[in-house]
């Protein structure tokens, strides 16, 4: 039997190590983030951030309690945030017989379908710190009323 060479047994050292630390060689960050509408957290959403010009992988993770973390490569990203608040329930039904809630996206369409909101990720940490008026239940769009009124919400 062989023995190993001392090269040998250090390139697979450097790999043992390399997968323990968790490096997957596609050059992306763990991100941990936080994200605040007119600095309260967000209690329940989305961010999304999509590479500047449209090429390029996009990343997202849901936002729980104003916190997220996602895996992004660095580099200037455009963030577009959505976020919702409950405004009522469903009415019971024999199909469904236990009311579902009905959620309002309130975070305004600067900061999501409209956004030109950017950020350059260098580390590993995130804050998007969000502010303006947001989006009541009596704006709701034509699309949004059909859906409550369909859906029983109260």
């Amino acid at each position: 039997m062989a023995i190993p060479s001392a090269r040998f047994t250090t390139c697979v050292s450097i790999l043992l190590l390399a997968a323990s630390l968790g490096c997957s060689g596609d050059g992306k960050n763990q991100v941990e983030g936080v994200a605040t509408w007119n600095g309260q957290p967000i209690e329940n959403g989305y961010v999304e951030l999509a590479p500047v010009g449209g090429v390029g992988q996009f990343a997202s993770a849901e936002i729980k309690q104003g916190k997220f973390t996602l895996r992004t490569l660095p580099g200037l990203r455009q963030v577009k945030v959505t976020a919702h608040k409950k405004i009522g329930e469903t009415a019971p039904t024999d199909r469904i017989p236990n009311p579902e809630p009905i959620l309002f996206q309130f975070i305004p369409a600067e900061y999501n379908s409209q956004s030109e909101l950017q950020i350059d990720v260098k580390g590993n940490t995130l804050k998007l710190e969000l502010h303006g008026d947001e989006l009541t239940p009596h704006k709701l769009s034509a699309a949004d009323q059909q859906r409550k009124k369909v859906q029983g919400g109260q």
